[in-house]
Formats: C-alpha cells, structure tokens, sequence
C-alpha cells in the first residue's frame, strides 16, 4: 500500500512542477546503484496500445541515469500497424534518479526502430522500498495517460 501511496504522491508533485525542480545533491552508494541497476520487465499500456518492455538502466553515484527499452508491440488501435504486432525497437533514455523520492525522472532521446512502431516518451517511476517493482506514468502525446508497470 505504502507503494501505491508514494506513486500518488510522486505523480502530484511532478505534475505539479514541483519535482525535480529543487533537488538537493545526493550521492548513491554501490549497493544502492546495484539495486536500481540492470533488467527491469514489464507493461506499457495506453487506451487502445499495449507494449511489452525489458528497460535495462545503469544508475551512477549522483543518481545519473540511462538505458535501453526494448519494447515489444503487443496491441495498437490503428488498422495499419495490426501486421506489426510482435515487432521490436529500442528507445535510449536518460535522466536522474532521485533518492530521496524514490523516482526516475527519464526522457527518450533516440531510437533504433526500423519497424517504424515507436515514439520517444518521458517517464515519471516510482520505485518501490524493496526495489523489486517501480511503476508510473509516461507523457504520450501529452496526454500523460499511460502506465507503466515494471519487476525484477
């Protein structure tokens, strides 16, 4: 429960500009950069769109963060993309994490998607205490109407 209450709170404070606009400097230990670090598997879904996801991040002592989505199409609203379900493409992203919040602040800044099935997206995630599960939202198209659900 304490996770879904941190994931509230989080997306109040991001949308209301107030995150990350004032952070204080932070400093990562090993053990936490680890923790955060490597494959993270899950669901991006959206009114109509599902996509399958493996985000594999690398997280440095001051919280700087980036990596790779690879995502998978699993369903799309539109006619002309129902032959490309199944496809893939990989999204680099970068951005911070933040302590003392427990959140990645990150931005997709390139793609490698020769199927033609993806966007770049900004993504809000709250990462759980246990660091097992993080979850939140994504802007698409500016709707910030999606969510995205990840696990180890």
């Amino acid at each position: 429960m304490r996770f879904f209450r941190n994931l509230l709170v989080a997306i109040a404070l991001f949308g209301a500009g107030i995150i990350p606009a004032t952070v204080a400097a932070q400093s990562l230990s090993q053990a936490e950069q680890t923790e955060l670090a490597g494959p993270w598997h899950g669901l991006w879904t959206a009114p109509g769109w599902t996509y399958e996801a493996v985000i594999n991040l690398r997280v440095g002592p001051s919280g700087a963060a980036t990596g790779d989505i690879n995502w998978t199409l699993r369903k799309s609203p539109r006619p002309a993309e129902q032959g490309k379900l199944g496809m893939t493409g990989v999204e680099l992203v970068r951005g911070n994490y933040y302590a003392n919040s427990g959140t990645f602040v990150l931005e997709g800044y390139e793609k490698n998607d020769p199927n033609g099935i993806l966007g770049l997206d900004k993504y809000r995630l709250v990462v759980s205490d246990h660091r097992r599960t993080m979850g939140g939202i994504t802007r698409h198209h500016d709707a910030w109407n999606s969510q995205f659900l990840l696990s180890r």
